[in-house]
């Protein structure tokens, strides 16, 4: 990859959009990843995925995902790695710089990342840009991007591998021409999955356990049809102007002084 298409892929690329499959319109397979690329509504740019199957574990292809001491071995132009936050084994914040060239400005971002379990085959790692204390945006080494909307999902198959899919959505922000965007993007889910693939034969790459399925919300019990008010029987004395006592008074002819036997009024 040339000088210009690293600059731009790593700008581009760094975000997961989820899109119904009839979204998607393939554009290319290389070294078995699929690419695909899907029109966005109120922008020029497009988003981008890649999708394979990898000869290794979800287990194992988690921990490249969350290995930051590992991460500018496989991630382009990326120079710094830091973890601000984390909350539990599938919440953190990171806070990412590049290092681009030529006239263009470098690039950090702030996201916070979160794996869940989706169904007992498939785990999804959603990340998005965030604001943090620790590394604000006035303190940026160039231009601080954003991160739309990031997704990684890894699906079981047989034969112990895993299937990776990566959509992507981000904003660079500041100047950057859209057509060089457009034209050289596509590369990067190939590029990302070909390094994560590099990654799994690492000594260092071991196994990080899966989230669990979350326990399903209880309901609120639906009151029964037959469910006795517990009002019933108390006396109002007929004098007030509920609607109870005003129809057992008008609607039916009765004397108004007789309890509606529904109101709680004394």
């Amino acid at each position: 990859m040339n000088v210009m298409k690293r600059l731009i892929c790593s700008l581009i690329c760094l975000t997961p959009l989820a899109a119904s499959a009839a979204d998607w319109e393939e554009i290319y397979t290389q070294d078995e990843v699929i690419v695909s690329k899907m029109d966005l509504e109120g922008t020029k740019f497009y988003a981008f995925k890649g999708e394979t199957i990898m000869d290794a574990p979800a287990t194992r292809v988690m921990h490249v995902l969350l290995d930051n001491d590992h991460r500018t071995e496989w991630v382009d132009r990326l120079y710094e790695a830091v973890e601000l936050e984390k909350n539990g084994s599938f919440d953190y914040v990171l806070y990412q710089a590049f290092d681009l060239p030529l006239t263009f400005a470098d690039r950090d971002y702030v996201y916070r990342g979160q794996a869940k379990r989706v169904s007992d085959t498939v785990v999804e790692l959603h990340l998005v840009s965030v604001d943090h204390a620790d590394k604000p945006a006035d303190a940026s080494v160039g231009v601080r991007a954003e991160l739309v909307n990031s997704l990684y999902r890894l699906t079981d198959v047989e034969g112990g591998k895993t299937r990776v899919e990566v959509e992507i959505q981000t904003d660079p922000k500041g100047w950057m021409p859209i057509w060089l965007v457009n034209l050289v993007q596509k590369d990067w889910p190939l590029e990302t999955l070909n390094g994560m693939r590099g990654e799994l034969s690492k000594d260092y790459c071991g196994d990080y356990p899966l989230p669990e399925m979350s326990a399903a919300p209880v309901a609120d019990a639906a009151p029964a049809e037959d469910a006795v008010d517990e009002t019933q029987g108390k006396s109002c004395g007929g004098d007030c102007d509920c609607p109870g006592c005003a129809d057992k008074g008008e609607d039916k002819g009765e004397d108004k002084g007789e309890a509606c036997g529904t109101c709680e009024s004394k």
